[in-house]
C-alpha cells in the first residue's frame, strides 16, 4: 500500500509541473520523510487547496482522496477531517453540489464524533464561505449564523465576527444595503470588543464599500481611511494599497482630482515594494487606468488617450481580455477628442461586456473581500486617541475671534457695496449671453432641422437611382415608372424647401416684393384647396371648403397666397390622425370700415400647448409637443406663412388646445388698386400625395412556420418603406406598420425575426419602440436596427442605450444594411450553437440575466413539469404562456432554431437521457416517463438527437 500511495504522488507531481517556487518546496517537504507527517501533511493541503483546486480539479480530487486514506491509516483525526472537508470543496469546484455537500458534511460528523468543537466551528465557518463563494446564499446565510454561534461558544472570537460580516457580504450581493450596514457595524463593535485590530482594519474597509454603493461619500471615506491607518500600523502595506485604490476610484468618481493625484502617488510608491500583485490583478494597470480617468477630468484628453492604450497594452500582453472600465474610458476619450467612429466602437464593446459583468456582478467583489479577509489574523492593543483640544486653548481662541468681528464687520460693509456692483453687472452680462446662447440654439436648430429633411428624401431618390441603374444592367424595367415617379416627388419636395429658405432670406433682406394683380380670389383659393382633396383622402381625413361668398375682386399676389394656404392645409394634415376632420372657411368681414378675406383651416389634430403659441411663428421654432417633434420638419413653414401675411399687411392668428385640434385664422385685407387680370396661374408648391398601394403587406397570407425571415418595416414614410421593400424582397419576407404604436401592436402579433424602424414617428418614435419591445419578454430576442436621418454620434448612443442593436443613417448604402444584417443574424446563430451546446439542464441551473435564456428556463421548465403527458404539444406550452402558437414557434426559432414540436421532443429527449444514466429503468419505462407511447419510436429519434441508442448508455 505504502509503494502504491508513493507511486501515485509521483504520477500527479510528474504530470503537474509548475514553475513556482513554493510549489517545488511543498514538494520538498513532503518527499523529505525526516520530517514530521504533520509538517509533511500540511504542505499537502497548501498544494492541493493553493495550486490544485481550482485549476486541476481531477488531479486534486486524486491527490485528497488518497491523503484521506493515509491519515485514516495512521489516525491522524485533525488532519482526516481536512482533507475529507477539502474533497467536499473540490466537488463544489466541479458543480457537484449534492456530493460535495455529502463530503463535507462527512469531515463536520467526524468532529462532532471526536468532540473537537473548535475545529468543528472552524468547518461551519468555512462551509458557510464555501456556500457564498458558489451564490447559494441561502445555505449560507443559514450556515454562517450557526458559525457564529458556534464560534462564540468555543470562544473564536476571531471567527465569531467573520460569521457576521459574510452575513453582511450576502446582504450587499442581494442589493440590500441598509441590512448589510447593520452587519458589518456589528462585525466591527465585535472586533473592537475583543481588540483585534486587523479585523477592525476589515470592518471599516466593508462599511467603507458599503456607505460608497450606498452614495454616503463622507462616511465611506471615513472607514476606508480608517482602515488604511491600521493596516499600515501593523506593516501590512499591501493590504492597505487595495484601499488606497478604493480611495483613488472614490475621489475620481466625485472629481476630486487634486485628492485622486496624491493618493495615486502614494500607491505607486507602495506598490513599487511588490514585484508581483497579490491581492489585485496588476499594480500598471490599475495606476494607467486612474492616470487615464485623472487626465480626462482635467480636459487632459490626449494624455488620458495614451494612458488608455498604455492599458490596453497590458492587457494585449497578458492575453486578457479589456474590462468595462477601460473600454468606457476608451469611449469617453475618443468621443472628446472627435475620433466619433472609434468612440462609437468602443461604446457597443462597453455594452455588450457590461451585459456580462452584470450576472457575475455577485461574484466579482473580489477587490473589498480580499482586502477585509487577509486583515483577519493577529490581535494587537488598541492606539490610544488623540487628544482633542483642551478647553482653556478653545476659550482664548474664542477671545480672539470677538476681538476681530469689529473688523470685520467694517470689512463685510465695504465688501456688500462691491458686490452689490458686481451682481448688477453680472446679471446684465448673463443676460447677453443668455440672448446670444438662444440665437445660437436656434441656428443649431435650424441646421439639425434641415439635415433631417433633406435625409430623407435623398435616401430615396439615391437608392431609387441604384435600383434602376442595378435592373438596367440585369435588363430588367420592373417598376420603371414608379421609381422615377418617387425620385421626382422627392426631388420636389427638396426644391420646394430650398424656396422656402430662399424665400425667408429675401423677406429678411428686404428685397421681397409683392407681385399684386386683381382678379376674383374666391375661384382661385377653391381651386387651390381643392389640390389636397387627395391628399386627405390618401390619409382618411375628411376635407371639406366651405365658402361664404361667390365672388370677391381684389389685389393679391398668387404665388404667395399659395404659399400661404399650401403650408396651412399641409400642417393640418400631416398633424390630424386618420379618421380626423379639416375644415377649410373662407368669408369677407368688415372690421372697422375696412374689408378683410378671412381664410380659417379649422382641424381635430393633435393641437399645440398653450406655452407654446406665442413662439410658433418664430423662426425656426419647433412646439416641443413630442408628437410634432417626431413628425419631423424644419420649423421654417409657419414663419415664412407669417412673413408673406405680413407682406401683404394682414394678420395671422392661431387658437390651439393640445389634443383638441387647431384653428389658423389669416385676414388679409382688400383693396383693388393693381390691374386687372383674369389669368392667374397656380405655383407648382402642392405636395402629391403617395399612395399606400405600393406597400402591399403580406401578413395576411404570411406562413406561420415559413423559413424565410419575416421582416417588420416601421417608417412612416411611404417611399422610404417602399425603397426598403424593393431592397429586402428576395431575402426576407416583409410587412409594414405606419407609425410606432402600429409597429408594436404587430412585433407583438406577428413576432418577426428582425424589425427595421424609423425614430421620428407619430404615435411613438423609435427609441419608445426599441425600449417596449425589447422590455417585453415576448420581443425582447428581435434585433432591432434603427434607421434615421438624426445621424449624430448624441443620437446613436441614445439608440444603442435604448437597446438598438444596430443604428444606420439615411442616406445608408444597401450593402451597408445588408451587412448589418448579416451580423445579427450571426449573434443569433452564435447563441443557438450556445444553446444547443449547453442542453437544457446547466441551462436551468444557469443563473443568468439574460431575458432571452430566462424565458426559455421558464418554457423548459413548463415543459418537464409536464413531461410524462404525451398530449403536451405547442398548442398546451402557448396556452400556459398566455400567447399564440405563431408567436412561441417563431420565438423558439429565434432562440433555438428548432421549431416548437421539436424543441419539446429535444426537451423529452435529454430528460430520458438524464434517466438513463442516473436511474436502473429500462429504455421502455424511461419512453413512457417522458411522453412517449411508441418505445421503437423513442429508440430512433433518440440515435437521431444523441447519436448513440438509448441501450448503448450503461448503468
Amino acid at each position: 500500500m505504502k509503494i502504491f500511495f508513493t507511486f501515485v504522488i509521483v504520477l500527479i507531481f510528474q504530470s503537474n509541473s509548475f514553475a513556482q517556487k513554493k510549489v517545488d518546496s511543498l514538494k520538498r517537504v513532503w518527499f523529505n520523510k525526516s520530517l514530521h507527517d504533520s509538517t509533511r501533511l500540511e504542505s499537502m493541503k497548501s498544494l492541493i487547496a493553493d495550486y490544485y483546486l481550482y485549476s486541476k480539479t481531477d488531479s486534486a480530487l486524486i491527490l485528497a482522496n488518497t491523503m484521506l486514506d493515509y491519515t485514516h491509516k495512521k489516525k491522524y483525526i485533525k488532519c482526516e477531517i481536512d482533507f475529507q472537508t477539502i474533497i467536499g470543496e473540490i466537488y463544489f469546484e466541479q458543480n457537484k453540489f449534492d456530493i460535495g455537500i455529502e463530503s463535507y458534511t462527512k469531515g463536520l460528523d467526524l468532529a462532532k464524533t471526536v468532540k473537537d468543537s473548535t475545529v468543528y466551528s472552524k468547518k461551519l465557518f468555512e462551509l458557510g464561505i464555501l456556500y457564498y463563494n458558489h451564490e447559494d446564499y441561502v445555505n449560507a446565510f443559514k450556515t454562517l449564523q450557526k458559525s457564529q454561534e458556534a464560534c462564540r461558544i468555543v470562544g473564536d472570537s476571531l471567527n465569531e465576527g467573520w460569521s457576521v460580516a459574510y452575513q453582511g457580504f450576502i446582504y450587499n450581493d442581494l442589493g440590500d444595503l441598509k441590512e448589510a450596514e447593520k452587519y458589518h457595524l456589528e462585525h466591527l463593535r465585535l472586533s473592537t470588543k475583543y481588540g483585534i485590530k486587523r479585523s477592525i482594519s476589515g470592518a471599516n474597509g466593508n462599511l467603507g464599500s458599503v456607505y460608497n454603493e450606498m452614495g454616503n461619500i463622507p462616511k465611506s471615506l471615513k472607514h476606508w481611511k480608517e482602515a488604511i491607518k491600521l493596516s499600515k500600523e501593523i506593516g501590512l502595506e499591501e493590504y492597505a494599497s487595495v484601499g488606497t485604490g478604493n480611495l483613488i476610484q472614490i475621489y475620481i468618481n466625485e472629481k476630486q482630482f487634486s485628492e485622486a493625484i496624491k493618493y495615486l502617488e502614494e500607491y505607486k510608491i507602495v506598490t513599487k515594494q511588490f514585484t508581483v500583485p497579490k491581492y489585485t490583478r496588476n499594480f500598471s494597470l490599475n495606476i494607467h487606468l486612474w492616470q487615464c480617468q485623472i487626465d480626462y477630468g482635467l480636459k487632459n484628453y490626449t494624455k488620458a488617450l495614451s494612458e488608455c492604450e498604455d492599458c490596453l497594452k497590458i492587457f494585449t500582453a497578458n492575453d486578457w481580455n479589456p474590462n468595462s472600465e477601460i473600454l468606457k474610458s476608451l469611449y469617453e476619450v475618443n468621443k472628446k477628442i472627435n475620433r466619433q467612429a472609434t468612440a462609437l466602437d468602443y461604446f457597443e464593446k462597453y455594452q455588450i461586456l457590461i451585459d456580462d459583468e452584470k450576472e457575475d456582478k455577485a461574484r466579482t467583489e473580489i477587490q473589498n473581500i480580499i482586502f477585509n479577509n487577509r486583515l483577519a489574523t493577529d490581535s494587537i492593543a488598541q492606539t490610544q486617541e488623540k487628544e482633542i483640544l483642551n478647553f482653556a486653548h478653545a476659550e482664548d481662541l474664542r477671545k480672539k475671534n470677538r476681538e476681530k468681528n469689529l473688523y470685520l464687520i467694517i470689512g463685510l460693509l465695504v465688501l456688500l457695496l462691491v458686490v452689490a456692483y458686481f451682481e448688477v453687472s453680472r446679471r446684465f452680462a448673463a443676460k447677453e449671453r443668455k440672448r446670444l446662447k438662444e440665437v445660437n440654439q436656434l441656428k443649431n436648430t435650424l441646421f439639425t432641422n434641415i439635415t433631417h429633411e433633406f435625409r430623407t428624401p435623398l435616401t430615396v431618390i439615391k437608392g431609387m437611382t441604384d435600383s434602376i441603374k442595378s435592373n438596367l444592367v440585369n435588363n430588367q424595367d420592373d417598376d420603371l415608372e414608379n421609381s422615377l415617379e418617387m425620385i421626382e416627388r422627392n426631388s420636389d419636395g427638396l426644391l420646394h424647401l430650398v424656396n422656402e429658405m430662399l424665400d425667408l432670406a429675401k423677406i429678411e433682406s428686404g428685397n421681397m416684393e409683392l407681385n399684386l394683380v386683381q382678379a376674383d380670389i374666391i375661384p382661385f383659393i377653391k381651386y387651390l384647396t381643392q389640390s389636397f382633396y387627395s391628399l386627405a383622402e390618401e390619409k382618411q381625413i375628411n376635407f371639406s371648403v366651405h365658402c361664404e361668398i361667390d365672388c370677391l375682386k381684389m389685389d393679391f399676389d398668387s404665388k404667395k397666397l399659395t404659399v400661404i394656404i399650401t403650408n396651412l392645409l399641409s400642417n393640418a394634415i400631416k398633424f390630424t390622425a386618420e379618421g380626423g376632420k379639416i375644415i377649410v372657411h373662407i368669408n369677407q368681414i368688415t372690421k372697422k370700415e375696412k374689408s378683410y378675406l378671412l381664410i380659417k383651416v379649422i382641424d381635430d389634430g393633435i393641437g399645440i400647448a398653450e406655452k407654446e403659441l406665442p413662439n410658433i411663428f418664430n423662426r425656426f421654432y419647433q412646439t416641443d409637443a413630442s408628437t410634432v417633434r417626431k413628425s419631423g420638419g424644419t420649423g421654417i413653414g409657419l414663419a415664412l406663412t407669417k412673413e408673406l401675411v405680413d407682406l401683404m399687411h394682414g394678420t395671422i392668428e392661431v387658437q390651439s388646445t393640445l389634443g383638441n385640434g387647431s384653428e389658423f385664422s389669416v385676414k388679409i385685407p382688400v383693396t383693388r388698386k393693381a390691374p386687372l387680370s383674369e389669368n392667374i396661374r397656380i405655383a407648382n408648391t402642392i405636395p402629391s400625395p403617395v399612395s399606400r398601394k405600393i406597400l402591399q403587406t403580406t401578413e395576411q397570407t404570411q406562413d406561420t412556420n415559413s423559413e424565410i425571415p419575416l421582416l417588420l418595416i416601421i417608417e412612416d414614410n411611404m417611399d422610404v418603406a417602399y425603397y426598403l421593400k424593393t431592397c429586402l424582397k428576395n431575402k426576407y419576407e416583409t410587412i409594414h406598420a405606419v407609425n410606432g404604436i402600429e409597429g408594436i401592436e404587430m412585433s407583438l402579433e406577428k413576432i418577426p425575426d428582425i424589425i427595421i424602424s424609423d425614430v421620428m414617428m407619430p404615435g411613438k418614435d423609435g427609441f419608445e419602440v426599441c425600449a417596449t419591445l425589447k422590455s417585453d419578454e415576448r420581443t425582447d430576442h428581435i434585433p432591432i436596427i434603427m434607421l434615421t436621418a438624426k445621424a449624430s454620434i448624441e443620437d446613436k448612443l441614445k439608440g444603442l442605450s435604448h437597446g438598438a442593436d444596430a443604428y444606420l443613417a439615411k442616406p445608408f448604402i444597401k450593402e451597408e444594411l445588408f451587412t448589418r444584417l448579416d451580423q445579427l443574424v450571426a449573434v443569433r446563430k452564435k447563441l443557438i450553437a450556445k444553446i444547443q451546446k449547453e442542453g437544457s439542464n446547466i441551462l436551468l441551473k444557469k443563473r443568468t440575466k439574460n431575458p432571452k435564456l430566462q424565458y426559455l428556463q421558464k418554457i423548459v421548465k413548463l415543459i418537464q413539469e409536464n413531461i410524462g403527458d404525451s398530449n403536451f404539444g405547442s398548442e398546451d406550452l402557448a396556452k400556459k404562456l398566455l400567447v399564440s402558437e405563431s408567436q412561441i414557434y417563431r420565438k423558439i426559432k429565434a432562440i433555438t432554431g428548432k421549431s416548437t414540436a421539436v424543441y419539446i421532443r429535444s426537451i423529452r429527449l435529454q430528460y430520458a437521457k438524464d434517466l438513463l444514466i442516473n436511474t436502473d429503468k429500462t429504455v421502455s419505462e424511461v419512453a413512457y416517463d417522458v411522453g412517449f407511447n411508441d418505445p421503437s419510436y423513442f429508440s430512433r429519434v433518440f440515435k437521431d438527437e444523441f447519436g448513440y441508442s438509448p441501450s448503448d448508455i450503461s448503468k
